[in-house]
C-alpha cells in the first residue's frame, strides 16, 4: 500500500523536512503549553483534587485535540484532494493515472493526511499514558479508540465522496462542509468532560440492538464501519463511472433495505411500549432515507432515451406504450424504496401494540405525501431539456406544499388545515394519536389529485420520448 505512487507523490510534497519541522514545532508548543497550564492548576489551584484527576483532565483534552485532529482536519484534507486537482487544473491527468479506483482512494485517504495520521499516532500514546494515569481501564480506552478510528474514516469517506464533482471550480464547499462537520461533531466533545470530571466508566454505557445488548461505543463503531463500507463503494463507483449516479438500482434499494435493518435494530427494545412518539420518530427517520436515497440515483433524460433505444435493439418490438420507461424510470425506485420503508413501519406497528387498520391507514397517507413529492424529482428529470431552471420552479412548488398549509392553520384558527402539510401531518399523529381517520381523508384526497396532474405531465413527456427514439 505504501508503495501507492499517490501516497509516494504526497509524501514528498507534505513529508518534506522544513514542513515536517514547522508541524511539530506547532504541536510541541500545544502539548508544552497543555501540561504547564494543567499542572499549574493542579499546583496552585484546587481544580483537581488528585493526580488521577489531574491525569484524566489531561486525557480529555487530548481526546478532544484527536477528535479535532481526526474528524475535522482529516476529511477537510481529504475533501481538498480532488478540488486541488481540478483547480490546479490537473484533473484530466489525473483521471488518466494507471491506477484502480482503489488505488486512487487509498492514496487520497493515506496520503493525503500523512501528517494528521502522524500527528494522531503520537497523540494516541499520550491518551494511552494519560489514561492509564488516570486510572481508566484498558476497556475503556480500546473502545474510545475503536470508535476514533472508524468515524475517522467515515468522515474521510464522505469528505471524499462529496468532493467528486468534476464540474465544481472552486473550493468554496470545503469550507462549508467543515463548518457542518464541525456542527454536528460538536457534542461529541461533550464526553471527554464527563471523563474527566465524573468517573463514569463508559465501557459500562449499553445499547440494544435488537435483544442484543452491546457497549455503545462498539455500537456506533460498527454502524460507523459498515456506511464507511458503502461511502468507499461510492467512490470507487464515482472514481470508475463519474458521469453515472452514486447509486445503482439494486444498490439504492440494499442502502435502504440495510439502512432499515439498522435503524429498526435501534428502535427495536423501545418499540414495544405501547404506542409513543419513538415509534413515530422510526417512521419519519426511516422515511427520510427513502426521500434522499433518489437523489443519488437519478437516472436523466438522456439514460431513458439509451435505454429505449437499447431495449428496441435487443427486442426488435415497437415501441407503443410507456411502461418500458416507467419500469426503468426514478419513479419505479421511490416505489421500490416505499414499500421497503412500508415493511419496516409495519413491523414497527405490530412491535408498538398500534391499532392494525389505523397504522395502515396512515401508511396510505405518507404514500400520497410521499409519492406527490417524488413526482415533482421525475418532473424535473423530464422537463429539464426544455428548461434548465425548471428545478427552482418545482423546489418553490414543494417548499409552499409543505409551509403553506401551517400557515394557514394558524391564519384561520384550523386544527385540521395544517395535516395537509406532511410535516403537520407528522406532528399530529405525535401530539393526537388518536385523531379520527375521517378527518383525513381531504388531506390524502388533494395528494392525489396532486399526483394525477404531474403523471399527466411525466407521461406527456414519457411519450416524447418515445417520438424522438422512433425518429433516432
Amino acid at each position: 500500500m505504501l508503495k501507492n505512487p499517490l501516497i509516494q507523490r504526497y509524501r514528498y510534497s507534505l513529508l518534506r523536512p522544513s514542513h515536517v519541522l514547522v508541524y511539530l514545532t506547532i504541536y510541541i508548543s500545544v502539548v508544552l503549553l497543555l501540561l504547564f497550564i494543567n499542572y499549574t492548576l493542579y499546583i496552585y489551584q484546587d481544580t483537581f483534587s488528585s493526580p488521577q484527576e489531574l491525569c484524566r483532565s489531561i486525557y480529555s483534552q487530548f481526546m478532544a485535540f484527536q477528535v479535532m485532529l481526526l474528524w475535522i482536519v482529516g476529511p477537510f484534507s481529504s475533501a481538498s484532494a480532488v478540488k486541488e486537482e481540478i483547480t490546479g487544473k490537473t484533473y484530466d491527468f489525473f483521471r488518466m493515472l494507471p491506477l484502480s479506483a482503489y488505488q486512487k482512494t487509498t492514496g487520497i485517504l493515506i496520503g493525503k493526511n500523512l501528517i494528521v495520521l502522524f500527528l494522531g499516532a503520537i497523540n494516541c500514546l499520550f491518551l494511552i499514558f494519560f489514561g492509564s494515569a488516570g486510572g481508566l481501564s484498558a476497556n475503556l480506552q480500546i473502545q474510545v479508540l475503536f470508535v476514533l478510528l472508524s468515524i475517522m474514516i467515515l468522515a474521510n469517506s464522505i469528505a471524499l465522496l462529496s468532493s467528486i464533482n468534476p464540474s465544481q471550480k472552486t473550493k468554496t464547499n470545503n469550507a462549508l462542509a467543515a463548518i457542518i462537520l464541525i456542527y454536528c461533531l460538536g457534542p461529541i466533545f461533550i464526553v471527554p468532560m464527563y471523563i474527566s470530571r465524573e468517573k463514569i466508566e463508559l465501557e459500562t454505557v449499553t445499547a440494544w440492538f435488537f435483544a442484543i445488548e452491546l457497549p455503545l461505543l462498539v455500537l456506533v463503531s460498527l454502524i460507523a464501519l459498515y456506511f464507511s463500507c458503502w461511502t468507499i463503494k461510492g467512490i470507487l463507483r464515482k472514481f470508475t463511472r463519474e458521469d453515472e449516479p452514486l447509486f445503482t438500482r439494486k444498490g439504492a434499494l440494499l442502502f435502504m433495505l440495510g439502512f432499515e435493518f439498522i435503524l429498526l435494530g435501534l428502535f427495536y427494545h423501545y418499540l414495544g411500549k405501547e404506542e409513543t412518539e419513538i415509534s413515530y420518530a422510526y417512521w419519519m427517520l426511516s422515511l427520510l432515507a427513502a426521500f434522499a436515497i433518489p437523489f443519488g440515483a437519478i437516472r436523466t433524460f438522456d439514460r431513458y432515451l439509451e435505454y429505449i433505444g437499447l431495449m428496441r435493439g435487443q427486442s426488435g418490438l415497437k415501441l407503443n406504450s410507456i411502461s418500458r420507461i416507467l419500469l426503468h424510470s426514478n419513479i419505479s425506485l421511490v416505489f421500490g424504496l416505499f414499500v421497503l420503508w412500508s415493511v419496516g413501519t409495519f413491523v414497527a406497528i405490530l412491535l408498538s401494540n398500534m391499532e392494525l387498520l389505523r397504522g395502515l391507514y396512515r401508511i396510505w397517507i405518507v404514500f400520497t405525501f410521499y409519492i406527490f413529492l417524488t413526482l415533482l424529482l421525475e418532473l424535473d428529470t423530464v422537463y429539464r431539456p426544455l428548461s434548465k431552471k425548471i428545478r427552482f420552479l418545482l423546489g418553490f412548488i414543494a417548499a409552499v406544499y409543505v409551509v403553506l398549509p401551517p400557515i394557514l392553520g394558524a391564519i384561520f384558527e384550523s386544527e385540521t388545515l395544517y395535516v395537509h402539510s406532511p410535516c403537520g401531518f407528522f406532528w399530529a399523529i405525535v401530539e393526537e394519536p388518536y385523531i379520527d381517520m375521517p378527518s383525513l381523508t381531504s388531506v390524502w384526497g388533494l395528494n392525489i389529485i396532486f399526483s394525477v396532474i404531474s403523471i399527466m405531465l411525466i407521461s406527456k413527456r414519457y411519450n416524447h420520448i418515445l417520438k424522438l427514439r422512433r425518429k433516432m
